[in-house]
C-alpha cells in the first residue's frame, strides 16, 4: 500500500509529531510512505519528502491569500503520483486539495481539536462541508471531536482512533536515573527544588502564562519546553524571575519530564486528546490542568488535580500531587500505547483504498 500524505507545516506541534509517528510506523510495516510538502522532524526519521509549492498553513493571519492561492494550489495537485489513498490533516489541505485528489483514490482525514469558534470557523464551514462530500473517513482524536463534526459530516465517515504515544521511549525513571537527569539537565539553581514542567508548542491560545502563575503561586520551579509565537510574551512575563526557565525546542523531551516533578497542562479550547498529558503521565508526572480545558477528562486516569485558577495551586495541593507519581502509567500503556494505535489506522487505510 502506498500513503501519501499532504501537509505544510513550519512549527513542530502535536499533529506534527502524530503525523511524523504515523509515517514512520506505515513505513515499518512495510508500506510506502512520502509526504508532498514540509513536516518538522520528518525528514530526521528518514522518510521520503517532496516540495509542492504550497503556501503557509491556513491560520487567521494567512487565510484571505490563502483562499487567492486555491485554484493555484488545486493545479498543483497534478504533480502528486498516484497512490493507494491520500491523507490530510489540517483544514487548507482538506478544503482545497480533498476534491481534485479523491477523483484519483480515497482521501483519508484526521481532526485533532474540535472546531474553530469566530468569523475564521463559520468560515471555513461551508467549504469543509462541500469537501466533506469527497472524503472517505475522517478519523477524529476523541468522542467529542466526533460529536462536533456528526452535524456536517456522515457518521457513517467518522471513526474515533484516541492519540497515542510510544511508550518505548517515554516511561518512568528508577529513581537513580532521575537523580542522573537532574544533575545533568536542569539548571544547578533547581537541583533541590520540586520542578514542575510544560512541554508544548507556545501558542497564544493554550494560555501558557496559567502555566507560569501557578508554578509561582505553589514555590515551585517550571521549566518551559518549547517554541512558538507566544514563547517572546511568556519570557517577558518570567523576565528576571530565576524560577523559570525556558529552553526552546528540544529533542530530549523525554529525559526533560523524567527529571521533573510534576506537569502543568493548558489546553486550547480547540484541541482534542492532548499527546503532552500522555507522554508526561507515561513517564510518571502527575499532571496540573485547569478546567474547561480539552483533554481534562483524562486526569483521573493519569493521576493529577483539575485547579480553576492558578492562585488555587498551592504549596500544600503541589505536596499532595506529588504523591500521584506513577499513576498514570499504566493507564497510557494499556489505552494509548503506539502499536494499538497503527493497528487501527492500517485497518482504516486497507478498508478504504
Amino acid at each position: 500500500m502506498t500513503v501519501t500524505m499532504v501537509s505544510v507545516s513550519e512549527t513542530a506541534g502535536g499533529a506534527e509529531a502524530h503525523t511524523v509517528a504515523l509515517g514512520r510506523g506505515m513505513r515499518d510495516r512495510g508500506h510506502d510512505v512520502v509526504l508532498y510538502g514540509r513536516c518538522p522532524g520528518w525528514e530526521e526519521q528518514g522518510l521520503s519528502r517532496t516540495e509542492i509549492g504550497l503556501g503557509p498553513k491556513w491560520s487567521r493571519r494567512t487565510m484571505a491569500t490563502g483562499l487567492l492561492r486555491v485554484p493555484i494550489e488545486r493545479r498543483r495537485t497534478r504533480t502528486i503520483t498516484d497512490s493507494s489513498l491520500y491523507y490530510l490533516q489540517f483544514k487548507r489541505e482538506q478544503i482545497a486539495l480533498t476534491a481534485p485528489l479523491s477523483r484519483r483514490a480515497p482521501v483519508v482525514w484526521t481532526e485533532h481539536g474540535r472546531w474553530m469558534g469566530g468569523s475564521a470557523g463559520r468560515l471555513l464551514l461551508a467549504g469543509y462541508v462541500r469537501a466533506a462530500e469527497h472524503v472517505s473517513r475522517v478519523v477524529c482524536v476523541s468522542a467529542t471531536v466526533a460529536s462536533d463534526l456528526a452535524p456536517v459530516v456522515g457518521r457513517d465517515k467518522l471513526v474515533v482512533v484516541p492519540n497515542a504515544i510510544d511508550t518505548r521511549r517515554f516511561t518512568a525513571p528508577s529513581p537513580e536515573t532521575r537523580a542522573a537527569l537532574r544533575g545533568r539537565l536542569l539548571p544547578s539553581h533547581f537541583q533541590d527544588r520540586r520542578v514542575a514542567i510544560l512541554a508544548a508548542r507556545l501558542h497564544p491560545a493554550k494560555r501558557h502564562d496559567r502555566a507560569v502563575a501557578a508554578a509561582l503561586a505553589s514555590g515551585s520551579a517550571l521549566v518551559v519546553v518549547g517554541d512558538g509565537p507566544d514563547r517572546e510574551r511568556l519570557e517577558r512575563l518570567g523576565a528576571g524571575n530565576p524560577d523559570v526557565h525556558f529552553t526552546g525546542h528540544r529533542e530530549d523531551v523525554p529525559d526533560l519530564l523524567a527529571a521533573s516533578d510534576l506537569y502543568l497542562y493548558c489546553g486550547a479550547e480547540t484541541d482534542g486528546t492532548p499527546t503532552a498529558v500522555l507522554e508526561a503521565a507515561a513517564c510518571g508526572l502527575p499532571v496540573v490542568a485547569f478546567r474547561g480545558d480539552p483533554g481534562t477528562e483524562l486526569i483521573p486516569y493519569c493521576g493529577g488535580l483539575v485547579i480553576d485558577e492558578p492562585s488555587d495551586l498551592t504549596a500544600e495541593k503541589v505536596s499532595t500531587v506529588l504523591e500521584l507519581r506513577g499513576a498514570g502509567v499504566g493507564y497510557v500503556e494499556q489505552q494509548h500505547g503506539r502499536q494499538k494505535w497503527l493497528d487501527a489506522y492500517e485497518q482504516i487505510f486497507e478498508e478504504c483504498r
